[in-house]
């Protein structure tokens, strides 16, 4: 008969207690703001405003940790993914899932005008796309990848307690 004694497994049990409790959050931020910055750095900048809306956004919701970069501007996805008959067939990337769907006719708006009295119009097919969004997930993906390698163990070794 063999027997096996098992000392400290109170120890044994609070360390793997400590290593649930490791606040990822922090890494996921990290990765947001790589994200972000490439996003802000890729954005077509005409005025400024589509580029100040890019932000990064964390949060856990269970035992998942969800990372998101996005924008609320009204024009966002036009830029992303191109308008009308021009722009239709223009995005590189492809996008499971999703069909992207494009204006078949040209279409006017409104243009400021130096002359109040004469406001000016202009007519279009659409532009292609100038991706932003995807491009920076792409490009910052092995940089993010690798800090996550590199720092998780880090975390889980502190939570032990080494």
């Amino acid at each position: 008969m063999v027997k096996i004694e098992i000392k400290n497994m109170d120890r044994l049990f609070s360390r793997l207690d400590n290593i649930a409790e490791v606040d990822l959050e922090p890494l996921m931020y990290k990765a947001v703001l790589a994200v972000e910055a490439q996003a802000k750095a890729l954005v077509p900048v005409r005025n400024g405003a589509l580029r100040a809306s890019i932000h990064p956004e964390v949060k856990t919701e269970g035992d998942t940790i969800i990372g998101r970069v996005y924008t609320a501007n009204e024009y966002a996805a036009f830029v992303e993914f191109g308008t009308g008959t021009t722009g239709q067939g223009s995005y590189p990337y492809p996008v499971p899932g999703v069909d992207l769907q494009y204006r078949q006719t040209p279409w006017v708006f409104p243009i400021e005008s130096k002359d109040q009295d004469k406001p000016g119009f202009v007519t279009t097919s659409g532009f292609v796309a100038r991706p932003y969004m995807l491009p920076a997930l792409l490009l910052t993906r092995d940089r993010i990848m690798a800090m996550i390698e590199n720092e998780t163990p880090k975390l889980l070794h502190k939570a032990i307690g080494g």
